[in-house]
């Protein structure tokens, strides 16, 4: 009976709380809330599709997995609809590189939204079969490799390949989550002529601009013959043995993070051995292992795109318009085996800007190690590219980059020609330690979707560019011509392959004159990374 006088008094109080916290809590919207998700796979061909070719097909292929897709999205069943999150879903899957197309909507029912996921597979099941020809040069590639394995996104590979140096028979694995629905891994390992390369990976990277945590645990080890071109020389004068491994932890976390960027902080540290004889040589290598360590902040705006028909034919491709900036900064201390006390800083950056018609994106890196005798070596590449779609099915594709390298490591120079840089010059054509290109495509798709099977289109380009070592004469070559592009419209793979006919303009060790190339993608990459 003593408690009742308390119990009165509090009462109100109570009430009062109940009442401020109800008045609080905002309205839940139940209009907005996703219900379900229904995952719709469809196979490489539609039940529409009718024929010989696509019931083989579907019949053969293994459909990707429903648990696939799903570890991928970024909504789920009673959370409130995220335009940013559904976007973010639909670049994930199409990341994974098995789907020809992928659409997520949403369908509103009177209690809530239930979202439809649609993928359509892609064949991921192909050989790879490569050929490239500048004159004389010929290399080739002969591979199977599934992009998909059990439906899994997984992918294995073994391929051969011929090139003007070496042959090397490649064998490959990676599956980006075995572990936990996290964590990955990949394995690589080539057999060459001249040496042996192995590679192994275990990694849990930020799967989405949301993602907290993120971490990788890498190995390498070579064994391998190392070939230096000068003046554009056929036959390399300068042949070295290299024995290369290296041991690398990286461990990030992200301190914002959100669908509009993210703020990412991490660590590095790397135990390497690098050493170089001439070859034939019958002394013992040396073991020079050295030891670096030190933080990065990367920070990004996002933004993206989705365009279709620029680096093949019928396939969405998404294009980061964002900014992007990374700082870093590596201590090489005497005590862990460099000769002298020193710091390595880095520094990367990209951005992107919508143009009339298109889009573009520049980008850049720079970095070095420098000791108390100055700089030891370094790096700095820049480039641009431009995308410009005037008319349905036309593309202008414009694109410049320039290298400046500090006393690089043998094997590491800029090396234009066949494979990459201005396309109707043969293997080793430019290498030096200054480099550039640029290069112009005009390309007009004929068919997304001939027959059902494959895009067509036709391009006009011309190439300009070099390399060559800092103190000697600067090597240039350009060409002009018109090609065929050719890409499969239900696979996986989005690269066009190309055959053109170029015209190569006489330079100080090249004929002019007209050579037919065989290749895929651009003839030019993403500018390279420097390693310690």
């Amino acid at each position: 009976m003593r408690l009742l006088p308390w119990i009165l008094l509090l009462l109100p109080v109570s009430l009062s709380a109940q009442a401020t916290d109800s008045a609080a809590a905002p309205p839940r919207n139940d209009s907005t809330m996703v219900r379900a998700v229904v995952i719709d796979r469809r196979d490489v061909f539609d039940p529409t599709e009718t024929g010989f070719i696509p019931r083989l097909a579907n019949a053969l292929h293994i459909q990707t997995r429903a648990v696939t897709v799903r570890r991928e999205l970024l909504f789920k069943p009673g959370e409130p609809y995220d335009s940013a999150s559904v976007a973010e879903s639909e670049r994930n899957l199409r990341g994974l590189g098995i789907f020809r197309r992928v659409t997520i909507d949403s369908v509103r029912t009177d209690s809530g939204l239930v979202m439809r996921v649609i993928t359509r597979d892609g064949w991921s099941t192909k050989t790879d079969l490569r050929f490239r020809s500048v004159g004389g040069d010929v290399e080739f590639t002969v591979g199977l490799l599934e992009d998909n394995l059990l439906g899994t996104a997984s992918s294995a590979s073994a391929r051969y390949r011929k090139t003007t140096d070496r042959s090397t028979v490649a064998l490959g694995f990676r599956r980006p989550r075995l572990f936990g629905g996290q964590v990955g891994m990949a394995l690589g390992y080539e057999d060459r002529s001249d040496g042996r390369v192995a590679a192994a990976a275990l990694e849990q990277p930020f799967y989405a601009l949301t993602s907290r945590h993120a971490f990788r645990l890498e190995g390498e080890d070579h064994r391998e013959r190392v070939l230096r071109f000068f003046e554009g020389e056929e036959e390399a004068s300068d042949t070295l043995q290299r024995r290369y491994s290296l041991v690398r932890a990286t461990l990030a976390r992200a301190l914002q993070a959100s669908s509009a960027g993210y703020l990412r902080l991490g660590v590095q540290a790397q135990v390497r051995r690098d050493d170089f004889v001439p070859e034939g040589q019958t002394a013992a290598f040396e073991k020079t292992v050295t030891g670096a360590f030190g933080p990065y902040l990367a920070w990004n705006h996002a933004r993206f795109v989705v365009t279709q028909g620029v680096a093949g034919f019928a396939r969405e491709e998404d294009v980061d318009l964002g900014t992007t900036v990374t700082v870093g900064v590596m201590a090489a201390p005497a005590v862990f085996g460099y000769e002298r006390d020193g710091i390595a800083p880095l520094v990367t950056g990209r951005v992107g800007v919508r143009l009339p018609s298109g889009f573009g994106y520049l980008e850049g890196l720079a970095g070095g190690l420098y000791t108390g005798a100055g700089l030891d070596s370094g790096s700095v590449q820049v480039g641009g590219t431009a995308v410009l779609k005037p008319f349905p099915g036309h593309v202008t594709i414009l694109h410049a980059d320039a290298g400046w390298l500090e006393d690089p490591l043998p094997g590491a120079e800029f090396d234009l020609g066949l494979s990459s840089g201005p396309r109707a010059f043969g293997s080793h054509a430019f290498t030096g330690d200054r480099s550039f290109l640029s290069t112009a495509e005009y390309r007009i798709t004929l068919a997304e979707d001939f027959l059902g099977q494959a895009g067509i289109g036709v391009a006009g380009f011309v190439d300009y560019g070099g390399a060559w070592y800092a103190g000697s004469r600067r090597r240039t070559g350009w060409d002009a011509g018109v090609g065929l592009r050719l890409g499969a419209s239900r696979s996986s793979d989005t690269g066009a392959a190309r055959l053109d006919l170029a015209h190569r303009f006489a330079n100080d060790v090249d004929d002019a004159g007209w050579v037919i190339t065989i290749g895929k993608g651009f003839v030019f990459a993403p500018l390279g990374r420097r390693a310690l």
